[in-house]
């Protein structure tokens, strides 16, 4: 019990992992397998400069420092991952619904499609017409 008492008093005030390490622990492992396949010497030092920045960053004592650059990670690669999910799963609005225009006031209605002929009412003018969704 004394060696884990010990370890977790020194782990204790560590920063630990975030985003931005788990992006460096990946980009790390991914060049070391490259450095092991092509064997050179430039992606051997591009592994270990992560790996040591990655650990540099987890035993960290510096919160506020940390916090900021997991922040100004995040900014700058929700972009990317916001357009990443895009990819995957289309909005629901543009595959859920269809767009009508009302006829005597021109407002925009969101109707569910697949419903077949509908009766639409417009909320603003209350205008009633039928449409198929």
């Amino acid at each position: 019990m004394k060696f884990r008492d010990s370890m977790n008093r020194f782990f204790q005030d560590r920063y630990g992992m975030d985003r931005l390490n788990r992006f460096l622990m990946i980009l790390f492992w991914i060049f070391w397998l490259l450095f092991l396949i092509t064997d050179l010497f430039w992606i051997d030092t591009a592994a270990m400069v992560l790996g040591v920045l990655a650990v540099f960053r987890m035993l960290s004592r510096n919160f506020e420092k940390r916090r900021a650059e997991n922040q100004k990670f995040t900014e700058i690669t929700s972009a990317f991952w916001s357009w990443l999910s895009n990819l995957k799963n289309p909005s629901r609005k543009s595959s859920a619904y269809k767009i009508f225009i009302c006829p005597n006031c021109q407002q925009k209605l969101r109707v569910p499609k697949g419903k077949g002929r509908i009766r639409i009412t417009c909320p603003r003018c209350q205008d009633e017409f039928i449409n198929r969704s």
